[in-house]
């Protein structure tokens, strides 16, 4: 086995940012002592060691740089999966128990048996494990530098501390998923806290938020689904991107609640109409693709009076308040004929020549009816 110890002594000492005259200082040694240990031309008796290793936050194991250690971590990790797997909750959590004690400061042993006691506290409702479980990974992100992407770390670690919270203290949980909501990603935990502690209006129109978030998300990778779908350039991808827009204009009209109302969804469904119609051309469905231009012109037309990108009050099973409103900004445009223009002379051109020919009818007729 290799020792890295002066390495480690170097890098730990580097990443506090502190000078080989600060370290000496803490430990009451020489500069010579540190440079010394640094240089690994001499060693720190074994008291230093761990007071070494309790300073810089690692374990003696990790300060040494002992070169089995990865492969013992691994398997104390393995072992403690398998055995949460074979339901064989008491064994895990002595394993886990015996993990700590020899690797008090290693983040993958604290995360391995953070969730082990998390696990068996689900299992079992012990709320002595839920709080071990959050005692662990409060200590693993002072370890998380160890971890490959200590970043996803950190929120990986906040939000399991943040939902372990929420069985035993919902105001404190919901406190700690509001601190790392980015970009709404908490919002379904969020919604379901204000739910258990009875404040419905407030989880009602979160529960909105995330409506919107999910429909808004899946009509987009349906639209992107499509473009892979037809650039295969083969009858029966072109009738699965067919069906495909199908399922998407499905979606657009069983969720409106009034279609004479103007929303995003009135785009998406030209937008689903247009793809359709191009893919229709592929397969020389003319007729069927004429149809769904026509079908497309006539609700463009109708949203050029009245453009709106509101969902609010235009959805089922909306509950936002009057002071929550839901607009899309997005690339088709402010008008809806001018953004099936777009879609005609930029859309296509991202997909591959070939396919871009078969589409010229759809195209020619667009260009012939448009200005009718």
């Amino acid at each position: 086995m290799q020792l890295k110890l002066n390495e480690n002594i170097k890098k730990y000492r580097k990443d506090m940012n502190l000078t080989q005259e600060e370290l000496a200082e803490a430990f009451g040694v020489t500069v010579g002592a540190v440079s010394k240990w640094e240089s690994g031309s001499n060693v720190p008796d074994i008291l230093t060691l761990m007071q070494l290793a309790d300073f810089f936050s690692i374990s003696v194991d990790v300060l040494l740089g002992y070169s089995m250690s990865s492969k013992n971590i691994k398997d104390i990790s393995d072992r403690l999966d398998g055995l949460l797997h074979e339901d064989k909750y008491d064994e895990a959590i002595a394993e886990a128990e015996k993990a700590l004690v020899r690797y008090p400061g290693n983040f993958k042993i604290l995360t391995s048996c953070a969730d082990t006691y998390s696990i068996v506290s689900s299992v079992k409702d012990l709320k002595n494990y839920r709080n071990k479980a959050i005692e662990l990974f409060e200590s693993a992100l002072c370890y998380v530098s160890q971890s490959d992407d200590p970043d996803q770390e950190v929120f990986r670690l906040k939000f399991r501390i943040a939902t372990l919270k929420g069985r035993d203290n919902p105001e404190k949980s919901l406190e700690e998923f509001k601190k790392i909501n980015y970009q709404g990603i908490a919002d379904i935990n969020i919604a379901n806290i204000l739910r258990m502690t009875g404040k419905i209006d407030e989880a009602m129109e979160t529960y909105t938020k995330v409506l919107v978030s999910i429909l808004v998300k899946v009509l987009q990778f349906a639209m992107e689904m499509f473009m892979v779908l037809v650039s295969m350039d083969n009858t029966k991808d072109y009738k699965e991107a067919s069906e495909l827009m199908d399922w998407f204009m499905t979606i657009v009209d069983s969720t409106s609640t009034d279609k004479r109302q103007n929303s995003y969804l009135t785009k998406m469904k030209i937008m689903g109409l247009i793809f359709k119609s191009l893919v229709l051309s592929c397969l020389k469905e003319y007729d069927d693709m004429e149809n769904c231009i026509d079908t497309a012109l006539e609700i463009a037309r109708k949203y050029d009076k009245n453009p709106s990108n509101d969902f609010s009050g235009k959805i089922k099973f909306w509950h936002g308040s009057k002071d929550y409103h839901a607009s899309i900004y997005d690339e088709f445009g402010v008008g809806a004929v001018a953004g099936i223009d777009n879609l005609f002379s930029i859309g296509p051109k991202v997909l591959p020549d070939k396919v871009i020919k078969k589409m010229e009818a759809a195209l020619e007729y667009w260009n012939s009816i448009k200005k009718g």
